[in-house]
């Protein structure tokens, strides 16, 4: 069987099943499987295949077509031009979070040595791209799964980062256990997905831990745990920035409001899509005193 052969035949099996992106997925397997780039695979595409790579190809293969995430599979994925060792127990990195980074980006754009606060973790995709871009920053990693907290260390080390401190710690329930403070920022993609709503995701995504996607009966929990316990941890005009859900983006703006956040704001998508929200902690000035 040629090279050629063996993806085709892939790319059959996953576009009979309803893979959303049979050829892509079945070109990331076949450049793992067979460690070729996509230039090889077209110069070297009627050699024939070697037994072992094509058995494990198929293997793979396999997998996805029954649900099993192309990250997973592949055990590591890129975001935003960084390399992330994913796997069971992690949240899969998402486009959808580059409008929460470039926002964070932004706003402490002019701040030489931020101190940022990353709660709800994860493998630790948001904290170490921020600790690329700001190289003086002292970032604080927040994360309840030892599994995704094992992910996130792990990542430190392959993309080399020194100013990441991660702390596994419950959000909700441990706030005041927290011994940091004086932060310039807080960044979450907390998890945002109604209780009630998870059955119902694709397949894929039902493999993602639980953890980090269960945001509660309506999706908010972590929202109003945010505004209610840690915004001690900001410094006075200090910034709150959350990833939020599709038409969530109204009820997080209440929420954060409600608590005394000023200059809140909702940040949009090229496509309109409202991805995040940012406010600003302003001391209250009693005249009166």
């Amino acid at each position: 069987m040629t090279l050629n052969e063996v993806y085709w035949q892939g790319k059959n099996i996953l576009t009979k099943v309803g893979i959303e992106s049979p050829a892509f997925d079945v070109m990331c397997i076949f450049e793992f499987c067979f460690n070729l780039n996509r230039q090889q695979t077209i110069l070297f595409r009627n050699n024939h295949a070697d037994e072992v790579k094509t058995a494990k190809f198929f293997n793979l293969v396999s997998q996805r077509a029954n649900g099993r995430p192309l990250q997973y599979i592949l055990g590591y994925w890129n975001f935003m031009g960084s390399k992330f060792k994913i796997g069971e127990g992690a949240l899969i990195p998402r486009d959808d979070t580059e409008v929460l980074v470039k926002e964070v980006l932004a706003l402490m754009s002019k701040i030489d040595r931020p101190k940022i606060l990353d709660l709800c973790a994860g493998p630790g995709t948001v904290s170490i791209i921020l600790a690329k871009n700001f190289l003086k920053a002292e970032i604080v990693a927040v994360e309840l799964s030892s599994k995704a907290i094992n992910f996130l260390k792990e990542n430190l080390i392959l993309n080399n980062i020194k100013n990441v401190t991660p702390i596994e710690l419950d959000i909700i329930c441990d706030f005041n256990k927290f011994n940091f403070k004086d932060f310039d920022i807080i960044v979450s993609n907390p998890p945002y997905i109604p209780t009630q709503d998870l059955k119902s995701l694709q397949k894929e995504v039902q493999q993602e831990p639980k953890i980090a996607l269960d945001g509660g009966n309506d999706g908010l929990k972590f929202y109003r745990a945010i505004a209610k316990n840690w915004v001690k941890y900001l410094k006075n005009n200090g910034y709150i920035c959350l990833e939020v859900g599709v038409n969530q983006a109204e009820k997080v703006k209440g929420i954060l409001e409600s608590s005394g956040l000023k200059c809140v704001a909702v940040v949009k998508d090229i496509n309109g899509i409202s991805r995040a929200i940012t406010a600003k902690k302003v001391k209250h000035v009693d005249f009166a005193e």
